[in-house]
């Protein structure tokens, strides 16, 4: 009778646990983040092939929505600090990515970065890779596509406001940078309107209504916004801009390299502590090259450009033509693919696609770059290489490049990623460059042990690339370097270089303090973990296991990489 009575009262909902309600919280902060961020940055959620439904926005840069953006932050920041989650579940990792994303995010605004972008790697190369990638193909997309570029003029003249702004503050980019952009600007102006980069749609789509739309708009539009903008920096902008390159030569300056230190390091050291040990990396690897330039070449190899100068009169280390330099990428891509499953117990699913960049690109972009797949398969991942100057290049330098943008380097890591849960994908990852830069540049040694290396040259061209940013980095921004002094530092430790090269190399670090301390301090973290596990189980230690929990979150910070493997080893 009670049990009748019971049955068929009304049932009490059962409650939710502390632990429950705690996992929820944590999903819908990152639900609302991603989100969020995908409103606020388009660009860079293109660029990341995440799932968006529509595709027709260029970000607000205006500063008053940035402020917006920033007082969001600051809520899921306080929202996060009320969690906590056991180390190695899915809710750990979310709230470690976003509470590190964030806390990085809040201590870098003393950079200002929104008030000084006019230098190389401004929006002539970030919105042009964007433009590269816009969905095409059905009337929606093409309406889509058509709103989205013809917002940018407006953006343009935002940009142009934020800079006058950090001119009237004392926010400016080093001068030379800002010379960098007028020259990548001049170039673009200069193309015939069928050429232009601001063209490529109209190029990858066959409705000849459409094509003779964007034709007209790009002439009406883009091109004298983009003029104004170009007249803007050399008239207005480079005579006031700073000649100094280091950070310090801002506000703030010092303050701002130190978050700019822990967002690329995910960890709280100095710019003395980061120096030093650059210096002992260095050394480790230098000694390593000329072990096997010795072995090469004979004792005779005093030193690092002995070595190279030994490298470049070799005739087995140049292409005789494009057709051979792609060729040469796409046999070592092949190869690693074929050795990935003795190492890995998984491989991406998507294919790599080698895609050289055009003459205009060449100028415009680094080297060597990999660009993500779309999450829902729409767009291939793609590694992309610069073979217009085949001449100039050197097997051993190509091949290193190829390993660390495909197979063990980026692709597979992103790959993997790309496989998981969009939810669990960090969609923000602009603090995470030490775990992908550092597990590239640990795919570059990786595959050595892979035997992926087609010859000692090669495998020569892989070791004196020596990881010199944790001392050019530091130099510049906080121990007084000239661009002069960078410049033969590096000459003198990157013996692959040209000065070209070289100066890129510096220009770069000018306007990223602190990227560079990402891909050596980053590899050395991997190492040393692999290190620890190997010592602490002994025969127990299977390197496939090792990457499959390196791998298993996705980027994270490193500090916790080093807490799974810890947990890991204890287990």
């Amino acid at each position: 009778m009670i049990l009748l009575v019971a049955g068929c009262g009304q049932s009490t909902p059962a409650k939710t646990s502390p632990v429950e309600e705690a996992a929820t919280q944590i999903r819908r902060l990152a639900a609302e983040h991603a989100a969020g961020f995908e409103q606020a940055f388009p660009d860079l959620a293109e660029y990341l092939g995440r799932p968006l439904e529509h595709h027709d926005a260029l970000p607000d840069n205006s500063l008053k929505a940035l402020r917006a953006w920033q007082a969001r932050e600051d809520g899921w920041l306080r929202a996060l600090a009320k969690l906590s989650f056991p180390t190695g579940t899915t809710e750990w990792v979310l709230h470690g990515y976003l509470r590190s994303t964030l806390e990085s995010a809040v201590a870098t605004r003393a950079c200002r970065v929104e008030l000084w972008p006019a230098h190389q790697f401004g929006w002539q190369t970030t919105l042009l890779t964007l433009l590269d990638q816009q969905p095409l193909g059905t009337d929606q997309l093409r309406a889509e596509a058509w709103q989205r570029w013809s917002q940018l003029p407006r953006f343009l003249d935002t940009e142009v406001s934020n800079l006058r702004e950090g001119l009237r503050l004392g926010y400016t980019a080093p001068r030379r940078n800002v010379e960098l952009a007028i020259g990548q600007l001049d170039t673009l102006l200069a193309l015939p309107i069928e050429s232009s980069p601001l063209s490529s749609p109209m190029r990858r789509d066959d409705d000849v209504s459409f094509r003779t739309r964007w034709s007209e708009l790009v002439e009406a539009e883009l091109l004298p916004a983009t003029k104004r903008y170009r007249d803007f920096l050399s008239v207005d902008y480079a005579p006031r801009a700073r000649t100094g390159l280091a950070i310090t030569g801002i506000p703030r300056g010092s303050e701002c390299y130190r978050a700019q230190i822990r967002t690329h390091t995910t960890y709280p050291l100095t710019p003395h502590e980061l120096y030093a040990l650059g210096e002992k990396l260095v050394t480790e690897r230098e000694a390593k090259a000329l072990k096997l330039a010795r072995a090469e070449f004979g004792e005779g190899i005093s030193d690092l450009r002995a070595a190279r100068a030994a490298l470049d009169a070799d005739p087995r280390n140049r292409f005789n033509s494009t057709a051979e330099a792609l060729d040469f990428v796409r046999q070592a891509l092949a190869r690693a693919e074929q050795a990935a499953p003795r190492w890995f117990n998984r491989v991406p699913r998507a294919p790599l696609t080698l895609v050289p960049y055009a003459d205009f690109e060449a100028k415009a972009y680094p080297p060597a770059r990999y660009e993500p797949a779309a999450t829902d398969g729409a767009r291939p991942a793609r590694f992309r290489i610069d073979v217009t100057n085949f001449e100039a290049l050197q097997r051993a330098d190509v091949e290193t490049t190829a390993f660390h943008e495909g197979i063990p380097g980026h692709h597979l890591q992103l790959g993997l990623e790309r496989e998981m849960p969009t939810s669990l994908q960090p969609v923000d990852i602009r603090g995470l460059t030490a775990y992908f830069e550092g597990w590239a540049r640990y795919g570059e040694t990786l595959a050595d042990e892979m035997g992926l290396y087609s010859s000692d040259l090669d495998r020569l061209g892989a070791a004196a690339h020596l990881p010199t940013g944790p001392v050019v980095d530091p130099g510049i921004h906080a121990l007084n370097w000239t661009r002069e002094s960078a410049v033969a530092w590096v000459m003198s430790k990157q013996v692959a270089f040209s000065t070209q090269e070289a100066e890129a190399y510096v220009d770069r670090i000018a306007v990223c303090p602190g990227e560079m301390l990402s891909y050596g301090f980053g590899e050395r973290e991997l190492i040393a973990l692999r290190h620890e596990a190997q010592v602490a189980l002994g025969p127990r230690f299977d390197i496939k296991t090792f990457h499959d929990k390196v791998l298993a979150h996705g980027a994270i910070p490193l500090p916790m990489v080093r807490e799974v493997i810890t947990q890991w080893i204890r287990e």
